[in-house]
Protein backbone atom coordinates (compact mmCIF):
# COMPACT_ATOMS: atom_id res chain seq x y z
CA UNK A 1 0.00 0.00 0.00
CA UNK A 2 1.46 3.59 -1.06
CA UNK A 3 2.46 6.63 1.26
CA UNK A 4 -0.72 8.39 -0.51
CA UNK A 5 -3.63 5.31 0.43
CA UNK A 6 -2.33 5.20 3.93
CA UNK A 7 -2.95 8.79 4.64
CA UNK A 8 -6.05 8.73 2.98
CA UNK A 9 -7.31 6.17 5.00
CA UNK A 10 -5.98 7.74 8.02
CA UNK A 11 -8.20 10.55 6.92
CA UNK A 12 -11.10 8.86 6.68
CA UNK A 13 -10.87 6.75 9.60
CA UNK A 14 -9.94 9.86 12.13
CA UNK A 15 -12.32 12.81 11.32
CA UNK A 16 -12.18 15.90 12.44
CA UNK A 17 -13.91 16.44 15.39
CA UNK A 18 -13.67 18.56 18.89
CA UNK A 19 -12.28 15.48 20.99
CA UNK A 20 -10.90 12.29 19.93
CA UNK A 21 -12.97 9.03 19.24
CA UNK A 22 -11.86 7.26 22.91
CA UNK A 23 -13.11 9.71 24.69
CA UNK A 24 -16.89 9.48 24.30
CA UNK A 25 -17.01 5.91 25.79
CA UNK A 26 -19.63 5.51 28.37
CA UNK A 27 -18.07 3.35 31.53
CA UNK A 28 -20.72 1.34 33.33
CA UNK A 29 -20.66 0.13 37.16
CA UNK A 30 -19.29 -3.37 37.75
CA UNK A 31 -21.06 -4.85 40.46
CA UNK A 32 -19.13 -6.25 43.55
CA UNK A 33 -20.20 -8.59 46.65
CA UNK A 34 -17.88 -8.10 49.69
CA UNK A 35 -18.73 -10.68 52.73
CA UNK A 36 -17.75 -8.16 55.79
CA UNK A 37 -16.88 -10.03 58.82
CA UNK A 38 -17.62 -7.20 60.94
CA UNK A 39 -21.07 -6.51 59.68
CA UNK A 40 -21.66 -10.38 59.23
CA UNK A 41 -23.37 -10.29 55.62
CA UNK A 42 -22.33 -9.68 51.94
CA UNK A 43 -23.00 -6.28 50.83
CA UNK A 44 -22.35 -5.04 47.55
CA UNK A 45 -20.97 -2.00 45.28
CA UNK A 46 -20.27 -0.85 42.22
CA UNK A 47 -17.16 0.54 40.93
CA UNK A 48 -17.27 2.99 38.05
CA UNK A 49 -13.50 3.84 36.99
CA UNK A 50 -12.30 6.57 34.55
CA UNK A 51 -12.90 5.95 30.89
CA UNK A 52 -9.43 5.78 30.24
CA UNK A 53 -8.56 3.30 33.28
CA UNK A 54 -8.11 0.45 31.02
CA UNK A 55 -5.49 2.60 28.76
CA UNK A 56 -3.33 4.09 31.26
CA UNK A 57 -1.25 3.56 34.49
CA UNK A 58 -2.78 6.65 36.37
CA UNK A 59 -3.92 5.81 39.99
CA UNK A 60 -6.62 8.04 40.40
CA UNK A 61 -8.57 9.24 43.75
CA UNK A 62 -11.50 7.59 45.13
CA UNK A 63 -14.77 8.92 45.60
CA UNK A 64 -16.62 6.44 48.37
CA UNK A 65 -20.84 7.08 48.45
CA UNK A 66 -23.55 5.69 50.58
CA UNK A 67 -27.07 5.01 49.24
CA UNK A 68 -25.39 3.39 46.25
CA UNK A 69 -28.61 2.76 44.45
CA UNK A 70 -29.77 6.05 44.25
CA UNK A 71 -26.91 7.88 43.40
CA UNK A 72 -24.40 5.76 41.67
CA UNK A 73 -25.18 7.35 38.67
CA UNK A 74 -25.28 10.97 40.52
CA UNK A 75 -21.45 10.35 41.30
CA UNK A 76 -20.67 8.75 38.16
CA UNK A 77 -21.73 11.00 35.88
CA UNK A 78 -21.01 14.01 37.97
CA UNK A 79 -17.81 12.78 38.38
CA UNK A 80 -17.07 12.15 34.40
CA UNK A 81 -18.54 15.40 33.47
CA UNK A 82 -16.56 17.66 35.41
CA UNK A 83 -13.66 15.60 34.69
CA UNK A 84 -14.17 15.86 31.35
CA UNK A 85 -14.19 19.78 31.41
CA UNK A 86 -10.54 19.18 33.68
CA UNK A 87 -12.31 20.82 36.58
CA UNK A 88 -11.52 18.09 38.85
CA UNK A 89 -9.18 15.16 38.12
CA UNK A 90 -10.69 12.11 36.89
CA UNK A 91 -11.64 9.59 39.96
CA UNK A 92 -12.88 6.22 40.71
CA UNK A 93 -16.46 6.21 42.14
CA UNK A 94 -17.37 3.27 44.77
CA UNK A 95 -21.19 3.69 45.49
CA UNK A 96 -21.94 1.17 49.06
CA UNK A 97 -25.27 -0.37 48.63
CA UNK A 98 -27.79 -0.68 51.59
CA UNK A 99 -30.12 -3.74 52.86
CA UNK A 100 -31.31 -1.32 55.54
CA UNK A 101 -29.50 2.27 55.53
CA UNK A 102 -31.48 3.34 58.51
CA UNK A 103 -29.25 0.63 60.18
CA UNK A 104 -26.10 1.28 58.22
CA UNK A 105 -25.85 5.09 58.74
CA UNK A 106 -27.19 5.56 61.76
CA UNK A 107 -24.15 5.95 64.62
CA UNK A 108 -26.54 5.24 67.43
CA UNK A 109 -29.54 3.85 68.60
CA UNK A 110 -32.45 6.12 68.55
CA UNK A 111 -36.10 5.33 68.01
CA UNK A 112 -37.42 9.31 68.43
CA UNK A 113 -38.49 10.62 65.67
CA UNK A 114 -38.33 14.70 64.73
CA UNK A 115 -41.58 15.62 66.58
CA UNK A 116 -40.26 13.40 69.58
CA UNK A 117 -42.34 10.15 68.77
CA UNK A 118 -40.70 7.09 68.92
CA UNK A 119 -41.05 5.04 65.65
CA UNK A 120 -40.63 1.04 65.17
CA UNK A 121 -38.71 1.96 62.02
CA UNK A 122 -36.14 3.28 63.82
CA UNK A 123 -35.55 -0.17 65.86
CA UNK A 124 -32.71 -1.38 63.92
CA UNK A 125 -30.89 2.00 64.17
CA UNK A 126 -27.37 2.11 65.90
CA UNK A 127 -25.10 0.17 62.78
CA UNK A 128 -23.00 2.97 61.73
CA UNK A 129 -20.06 2.45 63.94
CA UNK A 130 -19.96 -0.68 62.50
CA UNK A 131 -20.38 0.14 59.23
CA UNK A 132 -17.71 2.68 59.65
CA UNK A 133 -15.50 0.10 60.14
CA UNK A 134 -16.46 -2.03 57.64
CA UNK A 135 -15.48 0.43 54.96
CA UNK A 136 -12.29 1.81 57.10
CA UNK A 137 -10.74 -2.44 57.57
CA UNK A 138 -12.46 -3.93 54.64
CA UNK A 139 -14.15 -2.40 51.80
CA UNK A 140 -11.02 0.46 51.53
CA UNK A 141 -8.79 -2.51 52.13
CA UNK A 142 -10.34 -4.11 48.77
CA UNK A 143 -10.17 -1.37 46.69
CA UNK A 144 -6.87 -0.42 47.06
CA UNK A 145 -5.98 -4.06 46.53
CA UNK A 146 -7.84 -4.25 43.36
CA UNK A 147 -7.72 -0.80 41.59
CA UNK A 148 -5.05 1.86 40.76
CA UNK A 149 -5.36 3.95 43.67
CA UNK A 150 -4.31 7.27 44.33
CA UNK A 151 -3.32 8.40 48.33
CA UNK A 152 -6.66 10.89 48.17
CA UNK A 153 -10.04 9.83 49.47
CA UNK A 154 -13.68 11.25 49.67
CA UNK A 155 -16.64 9.80 51.54
CA UNK A 156 -20.21 11.44 50.15
CA UNK A 157 -23.23 10.75 51.26
CA UNK A 158 -26.77 12.61 51.47
CA UNK A 159 -29.39 12.90 54.16
CA UNK A 160 -28.38 9.71 56.96
CA UNK A 161 -25.40 9.09 54.23
CA UNK A 162 -24.94 12.57 54.90
CA UNK A 163 -25.08 12.18 58.98
CA UNK A 164 -22.98 9.57 58.34
CA UNK A 165 -19.98 11.35 56.78
CA UNK A 166 -19.71 14.12 59.63
CA UNK A 167 -19.89 11.20 61.99
CA UNK A 168 -16.91 9.95 60.22
CA UNK A 169 -15.14 13.33 60.25
CA UNK A 170 -15.25 13.83 63.36
CA UNK A 171 -14.69 10.33 64.53
CA UNK A 172 -12.18 9.26 61.60
CA UNK A 173 -10.99 12.43 59.97
CA UNK A 174 -7.49 11.00 59.17
CA UNK A 175 -9.26 8.00 57.12
CA UNK A 176 -10.78 10.50 54.25
CA UNK A 177 -9.39 13.46 53.14
CA UNK A 178 -12.31 15.00 52.30
CA UNK A 179 -15.82 14.65 53.21
CA UNK A 180 -19.48 16.34 51.25
CA UNK A 181 -22.92 16.07 53.11
CA UNK A 182 -25.85 17.47 51.05
CA UNK A 183 -28.06 18.20 53.71
CA UNK A 184 -27.29 16.00 56.08
CA UNK A 185 -29.77 14.69 59.29
CA UNK A 186 -28.17 16.40 61.54
CA UNK A 187 -30.75 16.27 64.15
CA UNK A 188 -30.25 12.58 64.84
CA UNK A 189 -30.43 11.74 68.55
CA UNK A 190 -30.49 15.33 69.69
CA UNK A 191 -27.94 16.68 67.62
CA UNK A 192 -25.22 14.11 68.20
CA UNK A 193 -22.41 15.08 66.28
CA UNK A 194 -23.10 19.00 67.70
CA UNK A 195 -22.79 17.24 70.92
CA UNK A 196 -19.72 15.27 69.98
CA UNK A 197 -17.96 18.35 69.13
CA UNK A 198 -18.98 19.87 72.17
CA UNK A 199 -18.51 17.69 74.74
CA UNK A 200 -15.63 18.73 76.55
CA UNK A 201 -15.05 15.26 77.45
CA UNK A 202 -14.67 14.41 73.91
CA UNK A 203 -10.56 14.59 73.02
CA UNK A 204 -10.58 17.54 70.29
CA UNK A 205 -10.01 15.93 66.76
CA UNK A 206 -7.31 17.08 64.33
CA UNK A 207 -10.27 18.61 61.94
CA UNK A 208 -7.41 18.82 59.17
CA UNK A 209 -10.00 17.27 56.21
CA UNK A 210 -12.32 19.22 53.97
CA UNK A 211 -15.61 19.56 55.21
CA UNK A 212 -18.58 20.52 52.38
CA UNK A 213 -21.98 20.72 53.91
CA UNK A 214 -25.02 21.81 51.86
CA UNK A 215 -28.53 22.38 53.12
CA UNK A 216 -31.86 22.10 51.35
CA UNK A 217 -35.11 24.26 51.39
CA UNK A 218 -37.48 21.92 53.68
CA UNK A 219 -40.05 24.39 54.08
CA UNK A 220 -43.25 25.40 52.01
CA UNK A 221 -42.52 27.60 49.17
CA UNK A 222 -42.02 30.99 50.25
CA UNK A 223 -41.84 30.22 54.05
CA UNK A 224 -38.50 30.90 56.05
CA UNK A 225 -36.72 27.16 56.86
CA UNK A 226 -37.17 26.50 60.06
CA UNK A 227 -37.02 22.45 59.70
CA UNK A 228 -34.85 20.26 61.99
CA UNK A 229 -32.52 19.35 59.44
CA UNK A 230 -31.47 23.18 58.76
CA UNK A 231 -31.79 23.97 62.74
CA UNK A 232 -29.52 21.11 63.13
CA UNK A 233 -27.14 21.90 60.01
CA UNK A 234 -26.90 26.02 61.33
CA UNK A 235 -25.85 25.18 64.80
CA UNK A 236 -23.30 22.18 63.93
CA UNK A 237 -21.71 24.90 61.29
CA UNK A 238 -21.57 27.50 63.94
CA UNK A 239 -20.24 25.01 66.38
CA UNK A 240 -17.02 24.25 64.01
CA UNK A 241 -16.53 27.92 63.11
CA UNK A 242 -16.48 28.61 67.13
CA UNK A 243 -13.85 25.96 66.87
CA UNK A 244 -11.82 27.78 63.81
CA UNK A 245 -12.03 24.73 61.76
CA UNK A 246 -10.73 25.42 58.60
CA UNK A 247 -10.92 23.66 55.25
CA UNK A 248 -14.81 23.95 55.65
CA UNK A 249 -17.90 25.46 53.58
CA UNK A 250 -21.52 25.35 54.23
CA UNK A 251 -24.18 25.79 51.23
CA UNK A 252 -27.55 26.78 50.89
CA UNK A 253 -29.64 25.64 47.89
CA UNK A 254 -33.15 28.16 48.67
CA UNK A 255 -34.44 26.30 45.54
CA UNK A 256 -33.86 22.95 46.26
CA UNK A 257 -35.96 20.78 48.28
CA UNK A 258 -34.74 17.31 50.08
CA UNK A 259 -34.48 14.93 47.84
CA UNK A 260 -33.75 17.12 44.55
CA UNK A 261 -30.71 18.95 46.66
CA UNK A 262 -27.82 16.28 45.60
CA UNK A 263 -27.10 17.33 42.03
CA UNK A 264 -25.97 20.66 42.98
CA UNK A 265 -24.64 19.37 46.17
CA UNK A 266 -22.26 17.03 44.62
CA UNK A 267 -21.14 19.50 42.10
CA UNK A 268 -20.42 22.33 44.04
CA UNK A 269 -18.76 19.82 46.68
CA UNK A 270 -15.92 19.03 44.48
CA UNK A 271 -15.63 22.06 43.18
CA UNK A 272 -14.76 23.12 46.95
CA UNK A 273 -12.38 20.03 47.03
CA UNK A 274 -10.47 20.75 44.06
CA UNK A 275 -9.83 24.82 43.62
CA UNK A 276 -8.32 25.99 41.29
CA UNK A 277 -7.30 22.73 39.38
CA UNK A 278 -9.35 24.52 36.20
CA UNK A 279 -6.10 25.63 34.41
CA UNK A 280 -7.65 27.44 31.72
CA UNK A 281 -9.07 29.56 34.22
CA UNK A 282 -5.36 30.42 35.61
CA UNK A 283 -4.63 34.29 34.76
CA UNK A 284 -1.01 33.49 33.94
CA UNK A 285 -1.91 30.69 31.46
CA UNK A 286 0.30 30.01 28.49
CA UNK A 287 -0.55 27.54 25.66
CA UNK A 288 3.30 26.06 25.91
CA UNK A 289 3.41 22.43 27.11
CA UNK A 290 5.91 23.40 29.83
CA UNK A 291 3.31 25.89 31.16
CA UNK A 292 0.76 22.85 31.30
CA UNK A 293 3.28 20.60 33.01
CA UNK A 294 4.54 22.92 35.40
CA UNK A 295 0.70 23.14 35.91
CA UNK A 296 0.29 19.96 36.81
CA UNK A 297 3.21 19.64 38.82
CA UNK A 298 1.84 22.13 41.77
CA UNK A 299 -1.58 20.03 41.42
CA UNK A 300 -0.14 17.15 42.20
CA UNK A 301 1.71 18.65 45.11
CA UNK A 302 -0.85 20.28 46.46
CA UNK A 303 -2.96 16.97 46.80
CA UNK A 304 -0.07 14.18 47.14
CA UNK A 305 -1.42 12.82 43.56
CA UNK A 306 0.68 12.13 40.52
CA UNK A 307 -1.26 14.51 37.89
CA UNK A 308 -0.89 14.26 34.15
CA UNK A 309 -2.06 16.70 32.04
CA UNK A 310 -4.89 15.15 30.48
CA UNK A 311 -4.67 13.43 26.94
CA UNK A 312 -8.20 15.46 25.81
CA UNK A 313 -6.62 18.66 27.14
CA UNK A 314 -3.23 18.33 25.39
CA UNK A 315 -5.39 17.03 22.03
CA UNK A 316 -7.67 20.04 22.53
CA UNK A 317 -4.53 22.45 22.91
CA UNK A 318 -3.15 20.89 19.91
CA UNK A 319 -5.68 21.04 17.29
CA UNK A 320 -6.15 24.49 18.71
CA UNK A 321 -2.67 25.29 17.19
CA UNK A 322 -2.98 23.23 14.46
CA UNK A 323 -6.64 24.32 12.73
CA UNK A 324 -7.15 27.58 14.40
CA UNK A 325 -3.77 29.38 14.30
CA UNK A 326 -2.02 27.06 11.59
CA UNK A 327 0.67 26.84 14.29
CA UNK A 328 1.81 23.38 13.17
CA UNK A 329 5.19 22.88 15.02
CA UNK A 330 3.39 23.83 18.37
CA UNK A 331 0.70 21.58 17.92
CA UNK A 332 3.07 18.79 17.17
CA UNK A 333 4.41 19.38 20.26
CA UNK A 334 1.24 19.14 22.33
CA UNK A 335 0.54 15.65 19.84
CA UNK A 336 4.00 14.33 20.67
CA UNK A 337 3.90 14.81 24.42
CA UNK A 338 0.27 12.40 24.36
CA UNK A 339 2.18 9.51 21.86
CA UNK A 340 4.87 9.36 25.12
CA UNK A 341 2.19 9.94 27.88
CA UNK A 342 -0.60 8.19 26.41
CA UNK A 343 1.38 5.27 23.78
CA UNK A 344 -1.84 3.16 23.77
CA UNK A 345 -3.74 5.78 22.55
CA UNK A 346 -4.35 6.08 18.64
CA UNK A 347 -5.94 9.28 18.50
CA UNK A 348 -2.71 10.58 19.97
CA UNK A 349 -1.31 9.37 16.93
CA UNK A 350 -4.04 10.20 14.60
CA UNK A 351 -3.42 13.45 15.25
CA UNK A 352 0.35 13.47 15.78
CA UNK A 353 -0.23 12.41 12.13
CA UNK A 354 -2.49 15.48 10.86
CA UNK A 355 0.22 17.81 12.18
CA UNK A 356 3.11 15.76 9.91
CA UNK A 357 1.12 16.26 7.27
CA UNK A 358 0.45 19.80 7.74
CA UNK A 359 4.31 20.33 8.14
CA UNK A 360 4.75 18.36 4.78
CA UNK A 361 6.27 15.88 6.34
CA UNK A 362 4.48 12.53 4.35
CA UNK A 363 7.10 9.57 5.58
CA UNK A 364 6.51 10.77 9.16
CA UNK A 365 2.94 10.87 8.86
CA UNK A 366 1.92 7.31 7.05
CA UNK A 367 4.22 5.99 10.18
CA UNK A 368 1.95 7.88 12.48
CA UNK A 369 -1.43 6.67 10.78
CA UNK A 370 0.12 3.17 10.63
CA UNK A 371 0.12 3.16 14.14
CA UNK A 372 -3.44 4.85 14.91
CA UNK A 373 -4.43 2.13 12.40
CA UNK A 374 -2.77 -0.88 14.61
CA UNK A 375 -3.74 0.52 17.63
CA UNK A 376 -7.21 0.98 16.20
CA UNK A 377 -7.63 -2.20 15.39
Amino acid sequence: MGNFQIILIGVLMFPKILFGQGSNGIVTGEKHLIHSEIIGEEIEYRVHLPVNYEKSTTSYPVLYMTDGGEHFFLASGTTGFMSSQFVIPEMIVVAIFHKDRKHDLTPTHCIATNDGFESDGLKVSGGGEKFLQFIEKELIVRIERDYRTAPYRILSGHSLGGLFAVYAYLGRNELFDAFIAMDPALNWDHHLCERILKDSDYPSPVLTSKLYVSSAHNAPYGKRDRSPFRLSQDSFFKALESKQVGNIKHDYFEDQNHMTVPYQSLYAGLSFIFPGFYILDDPQLVLEVPFVQEFYKKQSSLYGIEFIPPERLMEMLGKYFLYDVNDYNQSKVFFEFNTVHYPSSYSAFEYLGRAHMALGDTAAAVMDFRKALELKR
